[in-house]
C-alpha cells in the first residue's frame, strides 16, 4: 500500500507541472516513465539484478547520464543500500539519455 500511495505522489508531484507547462517533459514522457516506475520497481530498487531505481539504470549508464556514483553500485541486491536518486533525479537522467540517444534525434 504504502508503495501504491508513493507511486500516486510522484506521479502527481511530476505530472501537475507538465500539464501546467512548467515541466521539461511532456506528459506522454510522463505517462511512459510512469509505466516503466510502475512495471520496474520503486525509485529505490536494488534487487540485485545489475540495474537500479525506478527506471532501473545500469550503473555505467546512470554515470554516463551524468549521476553521481551511488552506494548501492558497490552493494547490489543488498537492501542496507537501497538506490538513492531523487525521482526527480532518475526521470531527468532519463529524459537527457532519451534526448540524447542518436535515433531519438530530429
Amino acid at each position: 500500500m504504502r508503495a501504491v500511495l508513493v507511486t500516486g505522489i510522484a506521479a502527481l508531484v511530476l505530472a501537475g507541472p507538465a500539464a501546467s507547462g512548467g515541466s521539461p517533459y511532456s506528459a506522454k514522457w510522463l505517462a511512459q516513465a510512469r509505466c516503466v516506475h510502475t512495471r520496474e520497481g520503486p525509485w529505490s530498487a536494488n534487487t540485485g539484478n545489475g540495474y537500479f531505481g525506478g527506471m532501473q539504470f545500469a550503473a555505467k549508464t546512470w554515470r554516463r547520464a551524468g549521476g553521481k556514483p551511488d552506494p548501492a553500485f558497490s552493494h547490489p541486491g543488498d537492501p542496507g543500500y537501497p538506490f538513492s536518486a531523487t525521482a526527480a533525479e532518475q526521470l531527468y537522467r532519463a529524459c537527457s539519455l532519451l534526448a540524447n540517444h542518436p535515433y531519438h534525434r530530429a
